[in-house]
């Protein structure tokens, strides 16, 4: 009887606790999102513009699978410049390829980047579950079609990359949205994973660039579904400006309910247009970043209008989310 008891009272408690921890990790989290959110703006204090989401390396003559991150812009705002000194050193002033850069620095762990309710990177890579946004657009190599807070790599490659300045933000910083999540990947393509995944589908084509219709991400999304071919390396390196690394988009609601999907076929990463949802382990939404660095919850039943211009900075429609 006394063993019944007890096993009720533990079957009662458990979902409690499940919760408190949650609870617990989801703070962690927007506490990490609210401070990389400061850095930016203290970097935009110095630089008078944002970081540039992808800083392409000379060595390569510009290749864009081989850029920076903005993440790594922003490490002296965040108590790591030595590991950003480190960085510039080993990368020679960024003209090396980032997968060139010492391994102790490329594979250091920054905290700051990780969320504590996802799963760890499997390989032992620092592992990486926050994207900037790049806007309501497929478009990840051509900075002229990206309509979010930040821009990626220049089309002219004998410059790093395309910065955004505040006053390129017209819809207005509290109504465009700066950064949110993305899970990490098992580092496997042999086999998909299970549930909500940030793994994204290889090789669909989209038929549409910016604002599309819930029909048309219906279709494309429904065509990726019945794609297995996949890339598994996803949140796994917070040095390189990628989709699924360092990137999303807010061409889809959040956990979409289709994997994500790139438009063609490629290798380590997504470096292809493509559609980036955020997505995260919190129950029902993830946490997400506005341009004057407020964090905020965003329920994965947002409106699909809503978010899309919420994810654009100068589509003309500025709006709060609720």
């Amino acid at each position: 009887m006394v063993i019944a008891i007890i096993g009720i009272l533990v079957g009662l408690l458990l979902p409690a606790v499940q919760a408190a921890r949650e609870a617990a990790r989801r703070m962690s989290c927007s506490n990490n999102m609210k401070q990389l959110g400061l850095a930016m703006h203290n970097y935009h204090d110095v630089h008078l513009a944002f970081p540039a989401c992808n800083y392409t390396a000379n060595e390569d003559d510009g290749y864009a699978y081989l850029g920076y991150s903005a993440w790594v812009q922003i490490l002296p705002f965040i108590e790591q410049d030595a590991l950003h000194q480190g960085i510039v050193q080993s990368s020679d002033q960024f003209y090396k390829r980032w997968h060139n850069v010492a391994s102790q620095y490329k594979n250091a762990k920054v905290d700051a980047f990780l969320c504590p309710s996802d799963l760890a990177y499997p390989s032992g890579s620092p592992g990486c579950n926050y994207a900037v946004s790049y806007g309501t657009t497929t478009s990840f190599s051509n900075p002229t079609n990206q309509n979010g807070m930040f821009r990626g790599p220049q089309t002219d490659h004998s410059k790093p990359g395309v910065e955004t300045k505040m006053r390129d933000v017209l819809d207005g910083l509290s109504n465009t949205l700066m950064m949110s999540e993305h899970l990490v990947g098992d580092n496997e393509t042999s086999s998909l994973m299970n549930g909500n995944s940030s793994e994204p589908r290889k090789g669909s084509s989209a038929g549409f660039n910016t604002f599309p219709t819930q029909a048309q991400l219906d279709t494309f999304g429904a065509a990726c579904e019945a794609v297995s071919d996949h890339n598994g390396s996803n949140g796994q390196f917070w040095i390189t400006g990628l989709p699924t690394q360092t990137m999303i988009n807010t061409l889809a609601t959040p956990n979409w309910r289709y994997p994500n999907c790139q438009t063609s076929s490629s290798g380590f990463a997504s470096d292809r247009d493509g559609v980036y949802t955020p997505r995260s382990r919190h129950p029902g939404g993830v946490m997400a970043t506005v341009g004057d660095a407020s964090v905020r919850f965003v329920g994965e039943t947002i409106d699909l209008s809503t978010w899309q211009n919420f994810g654009a900075r100068n589509d003309g429609t500025p709006l709060q989310l609720p």
